[in-house]
């Protein structure tokens, strides 16, 4: 039985290699051992990397195109597949975010914006094409695209090291213990990720289509908008936004001359600007993002009309009706060890659904410490303040008094 373990494989290893042989590439595919574990391992999820092949199929064409104005060879897209699995979404520990894992320095030489509402990095567009100009920059140093990729992950001080460390040697494995751990092994994954997007269908693996990118068009706002009000007006799940729209940070679209583009879903994207107004009045200040629900038309109903005819299923404002003044306030509770979100949410007088939604939970269970953004009554933010340092006993009080 071992000795059938070992030959099939060894058989593995054979395919592996003749495979990548037939990649015709400027980045040198290299089989190695340390290759052999990321293909076992795309291998070994194969739903998984259904929809990374997906993904591969939109993403794929924008990044070659960018790639190609700057003459970089095309297949170093499979780094962005190495990196982050072509997820614009993605925040490492060490800072890094979007599908090429961008440091903040690298961000910084080439002026993306990164602030508090915006990180530019998880712009798919926008990054692949500073991203492009670095790989440039860094191939104008070592002219190896091995080394580029290591320069990229680990920084050009730490490959410096790494060559004197290796006695001044310029070829990658013979570099490869001496990279940092963390990093060392991107380059073997990229060789991987070369070869499952590229025999994927040898191995009956079949793309899943990543439905959420095929229909989309683009809104330009240039007011401070919250994905809230945009999800209560055109109903449009806050998921769904963020998805389409990686680069706010905190779900809001802050305000600029030049203004954003927002990704919309097509079906939703002519509503938004019939409904401008309806979406932008809420908003006061910038420091406001309360939610704010806005009111049908008296018996208006998605989907039909009093004469059974269909119509499209959006909200309509009640133009007679005076537009809401926006009266709400932001407080902070720190959750006590045995709070239940029911509870904070009877304490404040709002609901649980509307907790979760403010504070991006995806569960009602909460951890001591834990700080909750609370929207209240402007008139009555004293009183909810107060909340904060009560006793239990004063709380359940609350409760008895509803």
């Amino acid at each position: 039985m071992l000795l059938l373990t070992i030959a099939v494989k060894a058989q593995n290893e054979q395919v592996y290699i003749q495979r990548l042989s037939t990649l015709k590439s400027q980045v040198e595919m290299t089989y190695n051992p340390a290759v052999k574990k990321h293909i076992d391992a795309y291998l070994a999820n194969p739903e998984r990397t259904r929809e990374l092949i997906g993904l591969s199929k939109v993403y794929f064409p924008m990044i070659e195109r960018s790639l190609r104005a700057k003459n970089i060879p095309v297949d170093m897209k499979y780094l962005a597949v190495a990196l982050a699995e072509l997820d614009p979404m993605v925040q490492a520990p060490s800072g890094a975010s979007g599908m090429w894992m961008m440091p903040y320095n690298v961000s910084k030489m080439y002026k993306l914006k990164v602030n508090s509402y915006i990180d530019e990095r998880k712009d798919p567009i926008k990054s692949t094409n500073i991203v492009a100009t670095h790989f440039k920059d860094l191939f104008s140093i070592y002219r190896q695209w091995p080394l580029v990729i290591a320069a990229y992950t680990s920084s050009p001080v730490m490959l410096n090291k790494s060559i004197r460390m290796a006695g001044n040697s310029m070829h990658f494995w013979d570099l490869y213990q001496y990279i940092p751990e963390g990093t060392r092994d991107v380059y073997p994954k990229f060789i991987a990720a070369a070869y499952i997007c590229n025999f994927y269908k040898e191995h009956g693996i079949k793309p899943s289509p990543a439905a959420l990118f095929n229909e989309t068009d683009s809104a330009m706002v240039r007011k401070w908008l919250s994905f809230q009000q945009i999800s209560s007006t055109l109903e449009i799940p806050i998921e769904q936004l963020r998805k389409l729209n990686p680069i706010f940070k905190k779900d809001v679209i802050p305000y600029t001359l030049e203004g954003y583009l927002l990704k919309l879903p097509k079906s939703k994207a002519k509503y938004f600007n019939l409904l401008n107004d309806s979406v932008y009045k809420p908003i006061v200040s910038p420091g406001d993002f309360a939610p704010v629900v806005i009111q049908r038309i008296p018996g208006d109903t998605p989907g039909a009309s009093s004469n059974g005819i269909n119509k499209p299923d959006h909200t309509v404002v009640n133009r007679n009706e005076p537009i809401p003044v926006f009266d709400k306030k932001r407080v902070y509770y720190s959750v006590k060890k045995g709070d239940m979100i029911a509870d904070v949410a009877d304490w404040f007088d709002v609901t649980t659904r509307e907790i979760k939604s403010w504070n991006k939970l995806k569960s009602e269970k909460l951890r001591a410490g834990q700080k909750l953004i609370i929207w209240v009554k402007q008139s009555k933010t004293g009183y909810y303040k107060r909340i904060n340092s009560m006793s239990v006993s004063q709380k359940k009080k609350l409760k008895r008094k509803d």
